[in-house]
């Protein structure tokens, strides 16, 4: 009873599972599958237990108990309609979020939400699961060997690039997917062009090129492109059914 006491508490105030995995979140050396696997194995052990106790110990006792209650009938009508009435209240209060059942899920949700600060957030949900090869495409890099230089060249061992994920690779490494993240989408100085093109504006590339933004959207506009200079190349080329690499080669020609 302690421990499920103990880790149902812990569990109640533990950051959401994306966070979790992301930082490789632990309380007393335990993740929080770990917490999860304590409270549902003791848990289970307990009503096991309560039955095995019921039937093997006490099974004697209990039937004659059900016995003597059913011969004098129940007389206590006032208390079995209160815990009825009780336990009716508990689940409808919870099932239709009233008060103060809500308000107790609700501090839960804040206390969890508040372990996940802005600058630790995955890019995306569950990053932690994505492969290079995926992770390349969602950085909108074009060859994966970008990102295995990276992580070569600070002595990060991987296996392959297509189904070992960020969480395999930290593992591995003994770090977090957010570190591993980190190093694999840090800019350098001396970034080559088409790295990340997607975030960046026409007013970036005009800077970059030595032109004038207005120059580069008659360029676009001479190929059926329309464009804003203050749009990304990734809004760019949704709005013209483009991929923005495409984009990309047409203002740098």
């Amino acid at each position: 009873m302690l421990l499920i006491l103990v880790s149902g508490v812990i569990l109640y105030v533990a950051p959401p599972g994306r966070y979790a995995h992301w930082v490789n979140w632990e309380l007393a050396g335990f993740s929080k599958e770990g917490w999860q696997a304590i409270h549902t194995i003791f848990s289970l052990g307990f009503i096991v237990l309560s039955i095995f106790h019921l039937f093997s110990v006490n099974w004697k006792a209990f039937v004659s108990y059900i016995k003597s209650k059913s011969g004098k009938g129940f007389n206590k009508k006032k208390e079995l309609a209160l815990s009825v009435l009780m336990v009716l209240v508990f689940f409808f209060g919870t099932v239709f979020s009233v008060p103060p059942f809500k308000t107790i899920m609700v501090l839960g949700e804040n206390a969890t939400n508040s372990w996940e600060k802005t600058e630790e957030r995955a890019p995306v949900a569950h990053a932690e699961l994505l492969s290079l090869d995926e992770l390349a495409a969602q950085l909108e890099i074009g060859e994966v060997s970008v990102l295995t230089q990276k992580l070569e060249s600070h002595n990060i061992h991987f296996s392959n690039t297509h189904s070992q994920s960020l969480q395999q690779i930290a593992e591995t490494n003994r770090t977090t997917p957010m570190d591993i993240y980190e190093i694999l989408a840090k800019k350098p100085a001396n970034q080559g062009q088409g790295m990340g093109v997607g975030r960046k504006t026409i007013d970036d590339f005009a800077k970059e090129l030595n032109k004038t933004s207005d120059e580069l959207l008659q360029i676009l506009k001479a190929n059926n492109i329309n464009a804003q200079a203050n749009e990304t190349l990734r809004t760019i080329g949704e709005n013209n059914n483009l991929p923005p690499r495409d984009v990309y080669k047409i203002l740098s020609e």
